[in-house]
This record gives structure tokens, sequence and C-alpha cells, in this order.
């Protein structure tokens, strides 16, 4: 059996679990700063499934792509391990990524590094545990790896501890090979930014790229080359996006926050008030840059605007 292996979202439904976030952990060393945070999971009740709570086209794509396959779809979380979409967990805000809020590296005054998190919450998680004891439940199939750079390098010390075996049914989606263990690099399928113009199911942006080309590799490729092996499938890979040009980017004039501000505002209705409209509308319509990141962080200030505005 197959298994697809995605990142959680920073959006989550549901009501955050109060103590489950970074501002209920004391600062200190990296084991006392896990010790609190797997206290805090052995006391807490799940609530949801996690497909139920992890949102956005990332998650969505990924969970295409386990439903074409009929495979169980794990998810890597900061805060949980990697966890079974279909089992339930709570909701909580932690990450690992630097600069973001929220990442409990903040808290970690000896190694504030993902891996030595990483090493020390997989042991004894009550709702995750690591790569290594997810595989070792399955003797076969592919095991279709869509995560960006931050998870990948979240992993590497487990990816480089698998088996000789384990490590040939990997496969790795993602903008490019940054992360990979050198050993793992040919694992790696070779999509690029031709993916855009395959089709507009799979165009999107690059927070998604590596779920959606995983879902192009599943419903193009793999069906009738399941049982080959890592080099045929990145010549496979690349025999379909030879003859297809890249997309020109379109050159978009740029401005502060306070004019995407303005924009978001200005469009407020006639992009429902959805993000993801909203977005498509400041980048095609409006032909302002906006990268997605610094675009959520306005947009929320905007809605936040909007609720309080009788």
């Amino acid at each position: 059996m197959n298994i697809v292996l995605t990142n959680c979202s920073n959006r989550k439904k549901g009501t955050t679990t109060p103590k489950l976030t970074i501002n209920s952990i004391i600062p200190g060393p990296v084991d006392y700063v896990s010790e609190q945070w797997l206290s805090l999971l052995k006391k807490t009740s799940p609530a949801n499934h996690a497909r139920e709570v992890y949102c956005g086209r990332s998650y969505r794509e990924a969970e295409a792509s386990a439903s074409i396959l009929n495979c169980p779809l794990y998810v890597v979380s900061a805060g949980l391990g990697i966890v079974n979409s279909d089992h339930l967990i709570p909701v909580y805000n932690l990450t690992t990524i630097s600069g973001t809020t929220g990442s409990i590296l903040t808290k970690i005054t000896d190694d504030p590094s993902s891996k030595a998190w990483w090493s020390r919450i997989t042991r004894e998680n009550p709702f995750g545990s690591s790569l290594g004891d997810i595989l070792a439940q399955y003797s076969g199939g592919l095991v279709l790896v869509a995560l960006p750079r931050q998870y990948i390098e979240l992993l590497q010390e487990e990816l480089m501890n698998l088996t000789t075996k384990q490590q040939k049914k990997l496969r790795f989606f993602g903008k490019s090979s940054t992360g990979l263990p050198d050993s793992l690099i040919e694992n790696w399928m070779p999509y690029d930014d031709r993916l855009d113009s395959v089709g507009f199911s799979f165009s999107g942006t690059q927070t998604d790229f590596a779920q959606r080309a995983l879902r192009h590799f599943v419903t193009e490729i793999l069906g009738q080359h399941e049982n080959e092996d890592a080099y045929i499938h990145r010549s496979l890979v690349l025999n379909f996006l030879s003859p297809i040009t890249r997309k020109k980017s379109p050159k978009r004039q740029r401005t502060d926050d306070n004019g995407i501000h303005k924009a978001i505002f200005e469009n407020w209705e006639n992009g429902k008030g959805q993000s993801s409209k909203l977005l498509r509308i400041i980048r095609r319509e409006l032909g302002i840059a906006c990268e997605q990141t610094r675009f959520r962080n306005i947009y929320y200030s905007v809605k936040k605007m909007m609720e309080n505005t009788p």
C-alpha cells in the first residue's frame, strides 16, 4: 500500500485549545521545553479528525492524491509529530519555522533548531509518531512525500536513518531537492514552473507547489508505472515536461502595506471576503505584486477591521 505524506497547514479549523500555544511554555533548554509541550498534549482531549482541522489548498491537494490512490494520508506536524489524517487531534498553534508567529524555537535557549525539537517531540507523543515508526507498519508501496524545504529539514535525520529498502520507496515532491540528504536527491521528482502551464487545475502558488506536483504525478504518471524505480519515475516526469514552455511571469507593480490594505478593503465585496479570491484580484486584475505570507497578514488585519465595523 502507498502512503502520502504532507505538511500541516498554518490555518486550522476549530477553536485552539487555550493551553496549546507557545504562550503556555516557559523558556529553557530544548529538553525542558519539549517536556512541557508533551505534558500539555497528554492532558488534552482531541476534538476533531486531523482532516477536519487542517485546511488550505496544499492540504486538499494531498488529500485528493491519497483519495485517488485509496491510501493513508499522514501529516507532518511540528507540534504533534506525524499524524494519520483519520485520527483525532486537538487544535493547536505551534510551528518551528523561524520568524513566524507561534515558533517554538523562540522558547528554546540551548539548541533552537527544528531537528533538535523534532527528535524530542516524536517521543511518547499521544497523537503522532516518527517517520521510522510509521514506515515500519508498511512493507510495500511507495511513500509519496509532498513537503516544503522547512519540513524536509525537520525530517532530515530520520530520512538518513531509514533502511536502504525504505529509502528506495521514497518519492519527493517540491520546488527543488534542497534539504534532502545526498543519498536521496535522486528520489526527488524534477517538477518545475512548467507545471503551471500543464493546465488550469495544476496551476497555483509556490505554497502549494509540492502538493500540485504530487497530484500530477499520481494522476498522469504513476498509474501505469507504479512498480518502476526512482530513475524511471524521474525520466517520466522530465519527458512529460520537456515539450512544455514556462509561463512568462507577469510584471506587477510594487506598493507598500498601506497600498495592499487599501486594495483589499476596496475589493472586499467583489472578492466576497475570501483571501484566495482577493489575492487573485490584487495580482491578476490590479497587477500588484504581493507575496502570499505578506498578503495573509494584511488580509487578516482588514478582516478584523471589517468585523469590528458596525
